[in-house]
């Protein structure tokens, strides 16, 4: 089946979804009230070194500062790369000549006696060029680095590293060599590039055009730091549809269908400019069902918040987001298979290894991942889980590093994680549980309640005394707990009165002294 990028505007909220083979692989979603900002490049101001920790935070000019690792700082006594106009028409001149081949470029060498603390690198006060590698999460700020990269099409150029680069998704070894030589060729003197999946097999002239777009936005961003004073956004990278459409539409993509008539404009001069030549067909969705719902996309995104996913022999995944971790369980569920019990627990493991790949990008879930597959008892069967498991999660962008499966059926695994993930993106955590998923039943608050009475009674001078609570915790202690009631009351001399409400929180009660008359 043909690969389809779905955009979706509504409002101030963009969505834009991947379909692979008819299936739903990858969800976007951004809205201008809470636009992620990676990829953007600040003037920052370092606001305060943390020598224990080798970091320091940055003001860029977010409610949050960034943080800085000392891997990620620039030394500045490195050179970064410059290049004039003329400049860039000299190497194009010389990558052009088959007689003249580009010089070699030169290699960077550490300052000597130099060890790298970030003490050594940077100070409070400093004003620090930057770029946001990873979105706030949560209480968390922004990670930011100092060395820069900007994407095109095709090449991601690197101006603070002098190195050729390929994506690892390019396995053909002599398109690898083909690409490697032509980028090589072609790259000023002390620039740095990586070469992406979407340059396999493209033309030079393709290559070439990208490098030079992006060496000019360097240029201008340079130019715009001099003038500037942090913090300050000196450079902000497209917006969603215009990304998905630079990162994610290759020969693959069959099309791009939106809905927004703006976008339906916007795209093909986009496409020209960037994507010259590129035969991609753009269609505008005028469809009286949502376009989300005509492509069955809204089922899935609804599927994807779920903590349960069921695979289709009927065992069941369960899913458990918590700060620290994602842990995933597999379960038999209905499934029993027909033959002995081994081969049906390697078997559910098996369906689930590729659903379990498939969550993991659609919900976007980074960081560390915890799979607890069913007990496997033979050691071929667990090396065939974990094979599959990798294999899974080749087609994965987001670099991921797992661990062999253990004695107790456990895979540890991190997931390069950029931003937050679905279930943070569209949902929040819940004003009745405060987050736990469970609150304490009607017996439990009903016997604090119990407690509570008990010793009201024996401390207030008051003759009577108002619980206010949930109807069913209400009810509970009048059928279960009567007798007792009608104790306290007798024993104490207190009237016990009971004022409920439909809307009072299953743990939320009162219990106010009162005289009665």
């Amino acid at each position: 089946m043909l690969n389809v990028l779905v955009c979706n505007i509504t409002g101030q909220e963009t969505r834009a979804a991947l379909i692979e083979n008819g299936v739903l692989s990858e969800l976007f979603i951004e809205r201008q009230s809470e636009k992620g900002i990676i990829g953007n490049i600040y003037l920052g101001k370092v606001v305060r070194v943390l020598p224990g920790m080798q970091a320091a935070f940055v003001d860029i000019g977010t409610d949050k500062a960034a943080f800085l690792y000392a891997t990620d700082v620039l030394d500045e006594h490195l050179p970064i790369f410059l290049a004039e106009e003329e400049e860039l028409d000299q190497q194009e001149s010389t990558a052009r000549s088959a007689d003249q081949p580009a010089a070699p470029p030169p290699q960077r060498k550490a300052r000597p006696g130099f060890s790298g603390r970030i003490e050594e690198l940077i100070e409070e006060g400093q004003e620090i060029l930057v770029q946001v590698s990873k979105d706030p999460i949560g209480t968390k700020g922004a990670r930011i680095t100092c060395h820069i990269s900007l994407p095109g099409r095709h090449l991601v150029f690197m101006p603070t590293v002098d190195h050729v680069g390929l994506s690892r998704r390019i396995n053909n070894e002599k398109e690898r060599r083909r690409l490697h030589d032509l980028v090589e060729e072609m790259r000023p003197v002390g620039s740095g590039f990586i070469v992406r999946t979407a340059a396999e097999f493209e033309s030079s002239d393709h290559l070439r055009r990208d490098m030079r777009i992006l060496i000019r936005l360097w240029q201008e961003i340079l130019q715009k730091r001099a003038q500037a004073k942090a913090p300050f956004l000196l450079h902000a990278d497209f917006d969603l549809i215009l990304r998905a459409t630079r990162d994610l539409v290759t020969t693959n993509i069959a099309k791009i269908v939106l809905d927004d008539p703006g976008y339906f404009l916007t795209i093909p001069a986009f496409i020209n400019k960037y994507m010259p030549g590129f035969p991609c067909h753009i269609e505008w969705y005028t469809g009286q069902v949502p376009i989300f719902e005509a492509y069955g996309i809204e089922i899935e995104i609804e599927r994807a918040l779920q903590r349960k996913v069921w695979l289709k022999s009927g065992a069941y995944l369960v899913i458990d987001q918590t700060e620290a971790l994602t842990a995933i369980d597999i379960n038999t569920g209905r499934y029993v298979g027909r033959t002995d019990q081994e081969e049906t627990i390697t078997k559910i493991n098996l369906e689930a290894v590729g659903e379990i790949a498939y969550q993991l990008r659609l919900r976007n879930i980074g960081g560390l991942i915890v799979i607890d597959f069913i007990d496997m008892a033979h050691a071929e069967n667990r090396e065939e889980v974990f094979r599959a498991l990798a294999k899974s999660l080749e087609a994965d962008k987001n670099r991921t590093h797992i661990l062999k499966i253990s004695e107790f059926g456990l895979v540890e695994m991190t997931r390069k994680r950029v931003q937050d993930n679905l279930l943070l993106q569209m949902c929040e955590t819940c004003p009745y549980c405060s987050g736990r998923g469970q609150v304490k039943s009607t017996g439990s608050v009903a016997y604090e309640i119990l407690r509570r009475l008990n010793w009201e009674c024996k401390n207030t001078y008051e003759n009577a005394l108002v619980v206010q609570t949930q109807p069913a915790v209400a009810e509970y202690l009048q059928k279960y707990e009567g007798t007792t009631l009608a104790g306290f009351a007798h024993l104490y001399g207190r009237e016990i009165l009971f004022e409920t409400s439909d809307s009072t929180h299953r743990e939320a009660y009162t219990i106010t002294p009162k005289r009665s008359l």
